[in-house]
């Protein structure tokens, strides 16, 4: 899933150039990129990958991914939330793969320790087959995130769980009782199963969605109703209802990069009290703060600040506290940000 209006990495990414398409890792590779590279090895061709994104960027995913064929570039006019683009994706993978399982992964998250991220997806693979459930990759918390949804899992099956609950993302005294209660675990948002058993979920749980999309689809027509589709997340619509929801742990290092503040795990570049520095940056009693300049000649002084978030983007400059990174979006519904053009 490639969608993403590039606001939460506002003024470096932009409604034209969202996140998924940067190279926020520092690797050479677009975070789109990226999940294509570790995706590869478990389908063995680029045939065997789709992409839903939005019209406006399959250019960009063109540019970025030309070994994926054009047809498997999954358009949504408008986005609908991810429901939607489960949907659409499963009706056409389960039309030319039929007998396929399929994963749901997005584009714009860092995982590390491929292999071992390999071997759980593996793991999660051969659940969907043997209980022809709904099978996601749940992250052990490693720190009392108010940020994700958690899931509850408590009873074992083979090497993973049968899935009590979905809870949405907590205060931090949830979250911190999450963390030492055990049997919670991050939703990352990762997904395998057959997509014969997610259709049939979906028409069981999200009739109003599957039924206009269904006669769109079979009718060749989905560009048209796609945009009166119920907008709804997968979570809503099939994961918090389903009695087949089961969970591989997921023991790879992993960060969905939503907002500023996920560089410092990121990058872990703490250096100059504490500082995560992308660009020049000269300093005087300045600490935890995140420094990026787009233009290695722009040089960012700070003289007494600090836990300030502090972006050059080309003529646009961004200060933020740390913990107010979630408003920024808020922020670009401001009229004069909208006009505002970014070189």
């Amino acid at each position: 899933m490639a969608g993403g209006k590039g606001q939460r990495f506002w003024p470096l990414s932009t409604s034209d150039r969202p996140k998924q398409f940067l190279d926020l890792e520092k690797m050479g590779r677009s975070l789109l990129q990226s999940t294509f590279d570790r995706l590869l090895p478990l389908v063995k061709t680029s045939h065997n990958i789709y992409v839903a994104t939005a019209a406006r960027y399959v250019e960009l995913v063109q540019e970025q991914l030309p070994q994926i064929p054009v047809s498997n570039i999954l358009v949504e006019p408008e986005s609908r939330d991810s429901a939607a683009a489960i949907a659409y994706a499963s009706l056409v993978i389960h039309q030319q793969h039929p007998d396929a399982i399929m994963g749901v992964f997005s584009s714009d998250h860092s995982i590390s320790h491929i292999d071992i991220f390999h071997k759980n997806l593996q793991s999660a693979i051969q659940m969907a087959q043997d209980t022809l459930g709904l099978v996601t990759i749940g992250i052990l918390p490693t720190r009392p995130a108010t940020g994700y949804g958690y899931i509850q899992a408590t009873e074992t099956i083979k090497e993973g769980y049968k899935v009590s609950k979905f809870v949405e993302k907590p205060n931090l005294t949830k979250a911190q009782s999450y963390l030492e209660s055990g049997g919670y675990f991050w939703n990352a948002g990762m997904f395998i199963w057959s997509p014969k058993v997610i259709l049939q979920e979906l028409r069981s749980y999200a009739p109003e969605l599957m039924k206009p999309l269904e006669k769109a689809f079979s009718e060749n027509r989905v560009a048209e109703v796609f945009s009166s589709l119920k907008k709804i997340s997968i979570d809503y619509a099939v994961m918090e209802h389903s009695q087949k929801v089961y969970m591989v742990p997921g023991h790879f290092e992993w960060d969905d990069i939503g907002d500023w503040v996920a560089l410092e795990r990121l990058l872990q570049k703490g250096h100059e009290a504490h500082n995560t520095i992308m660009g020049t940056h000269v300093g005087l009693e300045t600490a935890g703060n995140i420094i990026y300049t787009g233009n290695p000649e722009d040089v960012i002084v700070t003289l007494g600040v600090e836990n300030l978030v502090i972006v050059k983007q080309g003529n646009t400059v961004l200060l933020v506290h740390k913990e107010r990174v979630q408003d920024i979006k808020k922020l670009l519904e401001d009229q004069r940000l909208s006009k505002l053009t970014i070189v």
